[in-house]
């Protein structure tokens, strides 16, 4: 690991621990299978978790076709650790979100209201911070300063934020609608702004804009940099292993079983 405090809050917004005791208050509650579903942004130990209970893991960018799937066999599904994500998949599937609760790990407990057997999907209270940046405010100041104006932005967002705005999708999506897109299209997106900063440099001839250009970027993942990589690939070459990172065999079998089923067609 080139730097041992580089990481995922949104990961670390669901363990192993409380995902066992959700577990344990969903079996209580339904007869039917839940069935888990963990975003890629989560810990080897709770893709083990959702492997050995009949879950899959998503990608922002397949979120919706394995979603899609999985509601072709079963009725209800735990989407964790990040809830727009969630939410917003669910929703673009047609899902209405009276049919939608959180989940909240601190507290144990399903926030909703009426009957709990008309719930299709359980969202897990986390998110990105990173993307929590961005408000529909936001955007409509940019549209009333910015004629034509074309607002595109991540699945993390908040789902107000995704309505508000001309598309949205995955890190890959954002790019190749930009780059799809006629020279001097006028783009404003929301995702982290070392991505956005990225784009205003690989297409100069669109005029790119974040969001939110004083929200702060990803400080966990943008800790791994070029320095860093570079000290463990020498420390790597003269034999030596620093902040090498193991995972036991019983969680890598486990976990390779929600992969699989994702990657399979």
């Amino acid at each position: 690991m080139p730097d041992a405090l580089a990481g995922c809050s949104m990961a670390d917004m669901a363990n192993l621990e409380q995902l066992e005791q959700a577990w344990q208050v969903l079996e209580t509650t339904y007869t039917e299978p839940v069935i888990p579903v963990t975003y890629i942004n989560s810990t080897a130990a709770v893709k083990a978790f959702v492997g050995n209970h009949d879950g899959v893991i998503v990608t922002s960018s397949n979120a919706e076709t394995i979603l899609k799937r999985v509601f072709d066999k079963h009725q209800r599904v735990l989407f964790l650790p990040d809830q727009h994500l969630g939410r917003n998949t669910a929703y673009q599937l047609g899902i209405p979100l009276e049919q939608m609760a959180v989940w909240h790990p601190k507290l144990n407990r399903l926030e909703a209201e009426g009957d709990l057997q008309n719930l299709k999907v359980i969202l897990w209270q986390g998110r990105c911070c990173v993307h929590q940046q961005y408000t529909v405010e936001q955007i409509a100041t940019l549209r009333s300063q910015i004629s034509d104006l074309k607002v595109i932005v991540h699945p993390e967002c908040p789902i107000e934020v995704v309505q508000a705005s001309d598309s949205y999708g995955s890190t890959k999506k954002i790019i190749d609608e930009v780059a799809a897109s006629p020279e001097g299209t006028k783009w404003a997106i929301g995702t982290d702004n070392n991505l956005v900063n990225r784009m205003i440099q690989t297409f100069p001839n669109h005029d790119i804009r974040s969001i939110n250009a004083s929200a702060f970027s990803c400080i966990t993942m943008n800790r791994i940099r070029l320095a860093h990589l570079l000290w463990t690939l020498e420390e790597i070459e003269q034999g030596s292993t620093i902040q090498q990172i193991t995972v036991d065999e019983a969680t890598q079998i486990s976990s390779l079983k929600a992969l699989d089923r994702m990657l399979a067609k």
